[in-house]
Order: structure tokens, then C-alpha cells, then sequence
């Protein structure tokens, strides 16, 4: 039997991210992949860092998060959000 490989660190750091930008959009995960034109249990995927994204992925997630792709990729991400809110 086959070990499943364990999400990246950067999997996990873009799905923490991606939630914390729709949060802070008030937005669902529903209405999230209804504008990236993906499933809502595919979404919920990326959040939790078991999926791998495609770069043209971050591009459209970016987009309807209105932030840009590296924004996405950021560690600190998480951190200037607190401090702005």
C-alpha cells in the first residue's frame, strides 16, 4: 500500500491564504469557486493544502480576491491582515 504524500509547505501557506483573503471578502467557499469557475469541494481542497494549484489557478483565485498572485504566496500575509483590521 501506497503512502498518500503529505501536502507542501507552500500548498498549506496558499490555502491559508486563500481562505484569509475570502474571509476578509465575506465571501463562501460557494461563491468563491462559482468565480473561479471551480467546485466548492475542490476549493476546499486548496484551502487545506491537500491540493497542488496550478499557476493559471493562483492567477484566477487572485483575481476574484481581487489581490495579486504573490500576495497569495506570502508568509506574512496572515500577519498584516491582523495589523490591518
Amino acid at each position: 500500500m501506497q503512502k498518500k504524500p503529505k501536502p507542501s509547505t507552500l500548498n498549506k501557506l496558499f490555502g491559508v491564504n486563500v481562505k484569509l483573503e475570502r474571509t476578509r471578502l465575506g465571501i463562501t467557499q460557494e461563491e468563491l469557486a462559482l468565480r473561479v469557475k471551480t467546485e466548492q469541494p475542490y476549493l476546499s481542497k486548496v484551502e487545506r493544502g491537500v491540493v497542488a494549484s496550478s499557476l493559471d489557478f493562483v492567477e484566477r483565485i487572485a483575481k476574484a480576491l481581487n489581490v495579486k498572485p504573490i500576495d497569495l504566496l506570502d508568509e506574512n500575509l496572515g500577519r498584516r491582515s491582523r495589523e490591518n483590521s
